[in-house]
């Protein structure tokens, strides 16, 4: 086909009608913090309730309140936590607590988390808490999400709206036989922290970190 001068504005009117569809067009759906598979589902089921019951004998806290900074995102696996998707080096940390059989490990961790609008990091905070024996890997404890965007990296999470929100958070962990319990020795207790969600830079940022356990018997 010959291309006249006649086409010319025609054909331009046309590219800048395609980019304008392409700009404002439907985009795919972003891919949200909830993604569940069949062996998350069956290794925990929607109608379990786990329980956790003792008097408290012991109180153990630790605390940093600086501002601290990561430039880690989860689902790039920079290799820290269970399933490696969080800042290797642990925000907090308590390197030795001694849980005996059919004890019950309370923890309670806050955060004062920063917005991706104010401070240009990433959306989200997402925050793991782990338990290590010696010689083992980390394993969270109860009340993790199990595969936050479909990645088998257990996490809990917070957006900052404007400038800063508290994450508030709850754990517990059995010790013993059954499925969900971790058998009886000394385990280090970590804090591991990402920015989120994956493909989205600029890390997380945080202040007044405390971890506070509760050894139950």
């Amino acid at each position: 086909m010959k291309l006249t001068k006649s086409m010319i504005p025609f054909l331009g009117l046309t590219a800048l009608i395609a980019l304008a569809c392409g700009a404002n067009g439907p985009k795919p759906p972003e891919r949200g913090f909830f993604v569940e598979d069949q062996e998350t589902q069956s290794r925990a089921p929607a109608n379990m309730v786990l329980t956790c019951k003792g008097e408290v004998g012991l109180v153990l806290d630790a605390a940093n309140e600086g501002v601290r900074t990561t430039t880690d995102v989860f689902g790039t696996g920079p290799g820290g936590g269970e399933g490696g998707e969080f800042d290797p080096a642990p925000v907090l940390s308590i390197p030795e607590v001694f849980l005996d059989e059919g004890e019950c490990l309370d923890a309670h961790l806050s955060v004062i988390v920063g917005s991706a609008q104010t401070y240009g990091v990433a959306p989200l905070a997402l925050f793991q808490v782990t338990l290590t024996p010696v010689g083992g890997g980390p394993r969270h404890m109860v009340g993790h999400y199990e595969t936050p965007y479909g990645i088998p990296s257990p996490a809990v999470a917070l957006e900052a709206e404007t400038d800063v929100d508290m994450l508030a958070a709850n754990f517990f962990q059995r010790v013993g036989s059954e499925e969900h319990d971790v058998p009886p020795g000394v385990y280090r207790v970590d804090v591991w922290w990402a920015g989120a969600p994956p493909g989205v830079p600029g890390g997380a940022i945080g202040a007044a970190f405390v971890l506070k356990l509760y050894l139950r018997d």
